[in-house]
């Protein structure tokens, strides 16, 4: 009986055990999982897309699919968790930027206008009413151009042997309504619509004056936009625009870019193949499956330093192209897989801010420095990254933190590198031009004027203002 007691009592204790490990394991922090949905979206940018077969392809678009999905549920899961506040916003862009993406312009509009209604002043409210209007302009665009297109296309037909004048304007027209219709696609990130529809100009109407800047269009969207260099991609668009164009200005220029890129991404597979060459194939399946491993059970001991170089060399390589994301995904390969090399890894992580700030993308700037911050307490890119955080904090309007960041930095001393620049946005943030005892970065913050003293944080507004 006793035993019977002392077993069903050590069983309850296991139970108890288990149900506080998994409800702890459930308790993930925001930060932590608006960074994961940042990290999703960053393998979906990241992933290539090279065959040139259909079915190869069209399984590799899929793949991509799947990709922007698992990002998107990460969004929608921080929304979720959190209904209010910076990562409930955070949650909502990122959800809205990849329906957008995928011309999903409703769900994007949708999402857009939550951030507004949650928090009616700041960058994200001002970036989402900015991508409503640039969706309901350009949608309206698209539905009227096509209408130009198709009506005028059909009169160009009509009257090209009775009234050949009568055509050349109509062909004009209808040619220069379908390039704006791709131009409004790509306007909206939809870039597969934005090529066929390139594509089409290009097609229907060779002998006008947009014709091989369309076809130019097709070859740098796929290769600045979707990153496509195959030759069912961005590649097989240039030829097509030599071989189609051979006199046109454009034509000279895609073979300018074609060399050039040849040149690049020879060294990026030269790189590639000496770290498939030294990286273990049994690690390669423990790290898909999120397994962390020392470096030296992933490459071949002896070889640290030469996989450092070529994780490098490739990222650089992917910059020349103005490949910012697969420049991020070779950084982050070298973070994750050569971590106990710590000079390299934080370069590799201060190289992923840098990247994402050039880009424009200022929040993932922002939290790519505070990983490397966290990481990376003595890294001599440390005051660097101060320094480019601040700059990130004020192109998102984020005055207060922009300040403290500034003059972080200004603590390093005189002698630091950016000095002078951030004691100049720190005289002009703490500013009072209106004597309203209320500075700059306080106005700014509140959407409030600097020139007005009757206008400032807090001030009561009458029915007429």
């Amino acid at each position: 009986m006793n035993r019977v007691v002392y077993r069903c009592s050590y069983f309850a204790f296991f139970v108890i055990l288990a149900t506080i490990v998994i409800g702890c394991a459930s308790i993930i922090p925001m930060s932590v999982k608006i960074q994961n949905a940042d990290r999703a979206l960053e393998k979906a940018n990241g992933f290539r897309v090279q065959a040139d077969e259909p079915k190869e392809r069209a399984s590799e678009l899929a793949k991509q699919k799947d990709l922007y999905d698992t990002a998107l549920n990460a969004y929608l899961q921080v929304v979720e968790a959190s209904p209010t506040g910076k990562y409930a916003q955070r949650g909502h862009f990122g959800a809205a930027q990849i329906y957008r993406k995928h011309g999903e312009w409703d769900k994007a509009t949708e999402y857009y206008q939550a951030i507004v209604d949650l928090a009616p002043f700041g960058y994200y409210a001002s970036e989402a009413r900015s991508n409503i209007a640039n969706i309901r302009k350009n949608r309206e665009l698209i539905q009227n151009e096509r209408r130009n297109y198709q009506n005028y296309k059909a009169l160009y037909e009509q009257t090209k042997e009775s009234n050949p004048e009568k055509a050349v304007a109509s062909y004009d027209t209808a040619s220069q309504a379908l390039y704006s219709v791709a131009k409004a696609y790509e306007t909206l990130d939809n870039y597969f619509e934005a090529i066929r529809n390139y594509e089409k100009v290009a097609d229907e109407f060779p002998e006008h004056r947009l014709a091989p800047q369309a076809q130019s269009n097709v070859g740098r969207v796929y290769f600045y936009k979707l990153f496509d260099y195959s030759n069912a991609g961005g590649w097989g668009a240039y030829i097509k625009l030599i071989d189609n164009f051979p006199d046109s200005f454009e034509g000279d220029q895609a073979g300018t870019t074609l060399i050039k890129t040849a040149e690049i991404l020879k060294l990026i597979r030269f790189d590639q193949d000496l770290i498939k060459k030294y990286t273990s194939s049994l690690a390669i399946k423990f790290l898909a499956t999120g397994r962390k491993l020392l470096p030296s059970e992933i490459y071949v001991q002896g070889y640290e330093d030469q996989m450092v170089q070529a994780h490098q060399q490739i990222a650089k390589n992917w910059e020349k192209l103005e490949n910012y994301p697969y420049a991020i995904v070779a950084y982050r390969g070298l973070a994750d897989t050569l971590y106990t090399k710590k000079y390299a890894t934080a370069d590799a992580l201060f190289q992923i801010s840098n990247l994402y700030q050039k880009g424009g993308e200022y929040q993932l700037a922002i939290e790519a420095y505070d990983y490397f911050f966290e990481n990376n307490p003595e890294s001599t890119f440390r005051d660097r990254a101060v320094y480019q955080q601040a700059i990130c904090f004020l192109a998102i309007r984020e005055f207060s933190q922009a300040l403290k960041s500034f003059k972080a930095y200004m603590s390093l001393g005189k002698e630091s590198d950016f000095y002078r620049e951030a004691e100049q946005n720190v005289r002009q943030m703490e500013l009072d031009q209106d004597g309203d005892g209320h500075k700059l970065y306080k106005e700014q913050e509140a959407g409030t004027s600097d020139q007005d003293p009757n206008d400032y944080p807090g001030a009561k507004k009458t029915e007429a203002e």
